[in-house]
């Protein structure tokens, strides 16, 4: 397995994986063309966060996003981990753990970081069972949104 940053050629595998994301984790359909500008809008500005991708025999198999978050109370950066998906053929193989790996080592070598952190679905007892395993640990937060609605 090798896991790579992904670039801008990437994109449509990204878009694909993102697509299949929000179908099986919150049975939401992405409008397609808003999710590739997103995509290829982070691809072009790493500024805001970066893509990696796991290939298999010079196949994606899997891609993880992060984005930043400054922390004044730690003077560092969190990297978010977002976007998680591994094809359904290659799950149970370590191909989140491998993912993983390479953002901690980033965070671990990078002078500005303080840590990583991620969400997830409250009933995805899967996920939170893998989290764990890496050595992640459970934070005392709820999470709360407000999403602006686009008038098209």
């Amino acid at each position: 397995m090798t896991i790579r940053k992904a670039t801008k050629t990437d994109y449509q595998i990204i878009v694909d994986f993102n697509l299949a994301l929000a179908k099986e984790t919150e049975e939401k359909i992405l409008d397609r063309d808003i999710l590739t500008k997103g995509v290829k809008y982070l691809l072009e500005n790493p500024e805001n966060g970066v893509y990696y991708l796991a290939e298999i025999d010079g196949n994606v198999v899997g891609q993880l996003m992060y984005t930043f978050e400054w922390s004044d109370w730690r003077c560092g950066l969190f990297y978010w981990i977002q976007s998680v998906y591994v094809d359904k053929n290659y799950r149970k193989q370590g191909v989140f753990s491998a993912l993983y790996r390479k953002v901690k080592q980033i965070c671990d070598t990078s002078e500005n970081s303080c840590g990583i952190r991620l969400y997830a679905e409250i009933e995805n007892k899967v996920a939170h069972k893998t989290y764990l395993s890496i050595g992640m640990e459970q934070c005392h937060y709820n999470m709360f949104e407000y999403e602006k609605k686009v008038i098209s």
